[in-house]
């Protein structure tokens, strides 16, 4: 080993080792939107669920015909989603007649990719369910 090669296993060593953090960091950021992304797919399933319980009870009695009864769909997903008390940046309850759809919206807290990316423009995540009364005899 001569003198201009001294220290170059420190530098090489070091060069990898920021690299391996930079991965880590990254893979940790997407692992961190994925969780949150099922997390809100969970949410907006049971939401969906719990909307589509609420029922026209009075079209129902009155023709027999299955439709929602869009404040209450819209009050019962509502519940649904602030009893699971998920930090969401937007909530959509869409109910027609026959069928509710509730789309939801959360920005991913990044780690070490913050750093590296300008977070004026946060990473957000999405998730939608939609769900049809069904009437069983």
């Amino acid at each position: 080993m001569n003198a201009s090669d001294r220290g170059s296993t420190t530098i090489w060593m070091l060069g990898l080792s920021m690299l391996l953090l930079l991965f880590g960091g990254l893979a940790l950021d997407y692992w961190r939107g994925l969780a949150l992304q099922r997390e809100l797919a969970a949410i907006a399933d049971s939401a969906a669920i719990a909307a589509a319980s609420g029922l026209d009870e009075e079209t129902y009695r009155a023709t027999g015909v299955v439709a929602l009864d869009t404040d209450r769909a819209t009050d019962l997903a509502m519940a649904a989603i602030t009893w699971q008390g998920a930090e969401l940046s937007g909530a959509d309850i869409d109910v027609a007649p026959g069928s509710v759809t509730v789309t939801l919206t959360a920005e991913v807290e990044l780690g070490l990719l913050g750093v590296f990316v300008d977070q004026t423009d946060p990473l957000t995540v999405r998730a939608a369910a939609t769900a049809v009364p069904v009437l069983r005899p």
